[in-house]
């Protein structure tokens, strides 16, 4: 397993191949970490990418053409070994392919690109997703970065625009560790910017056009704020996996592009 640097006068970051996952995001100054340490006792990921399937089904199988796939909570992407293809000191890209392994799993032929680029105090991850077989390919996205909470009592979650959680229109959240052990999820969120505070430091998440935002926090020092383009299965759910809500379909030959970025502040 390979790690790869990337370092300005603000941030410095690390990516690793395995799952094309951060490793670390820290401010220069400082030295605060941002980023959770994937301690196994509360959760061992740390910014795990979510293809093809974002969550499970309700059965946790995929119904694909007929024929029943298990790819696990969150899809393969968050256990593969990517490949890295390009690396400076202010950008890195990772790639994996379908493989062997990824077809038996989920049967499509693909190219996937995780690209972390940084300026200033801002990190930025971009995914480029090209379908590379000839049959329309269905499949989810989302992400799952967590952050350190370094001030459990002080800390909280801002919202740029006010949004409705559990049934109230709230402009920020309050770390709830039993409601937050649970999930929250927003739908259709018109926030652009998810900012978390606490009395050490300052995390903006920048997602826009996210159609969910998913919060998660296992009782852990840490918070997830999670853009999603698709969602797991809120209930029974018996379509075949290309006609549920939040599957996305991509011709032969396009590419998906989407992403978000982190301020350090």
């Amino acid at each position: 397993m390979s790690e790869f640097t990337i370092k300005n006068n603000e941030i410095t970051a690390v990516i690793s191949e395995h799952a094309a996952e951060m490793h670390s995001l820290k401010r220069n100054d400082n030295g605060i970490e941002v980023l959770w340490q994937g301690d196994p006792k509360y959760w061992a990921g740390r910014n795990p990418t979510l293809f093809p399937m974002v969550g499970s089904t309700w059965d946790k199988i995929l119904h694909i053409n007929g024929k029943e796939y298990v790819t696990g909570n969150h899809g393969f992407t968050r256990n593969s070994e990517f490949t890295c293809i390009e690396h400076d000191e202010n950008k890195v890209v990772m790639e994996l392919k379908d493989s062997e392994e990824t077809l038996k799993q989920y049967p499509f032929h693909f190219e996937l690109h995780n690209v972390y680029s940084i300026d200033g105090n801002v990190l930025t991850v971009r995914n480029l997703l090209k379908n590379t077989g000839d049959e329309v390919m269905p499949f989810n996205f989302g992400y799952h970065p967590a952050f350190n909470v370094y001030d459990w009592e002080n800390a909280r979650i801002v919202f740029d625009q006010p949004e409705n959680v559990d049934g109230k229109e709230v402009s920020e959240l309050s770390l709830d560790k039993e409601r937050l052990a649970k999930t929250i999820i927003i739908s259709n969120p018109k926030s652009s910017t998810y900012t978390l505070k606490d009395s050490n430091h300052t995390v903006i998440v920048t997602a826009p056009n996210f159609p969910w935002c998913a919060f998660w926090s296992p009782n852990a020092p840490f918070v997830c704020i999670e853009p999603w383009h698709s969602h797991t299965d809120f209930g029974e759910v018996k379509v075949p996996f290309e006609q549920r809500e939040g599957t996305l379909l991509l011709k032969p030959g396009e590419t998906f592009e989407t992403g978000y970025a982190i301020t350090v502040l």
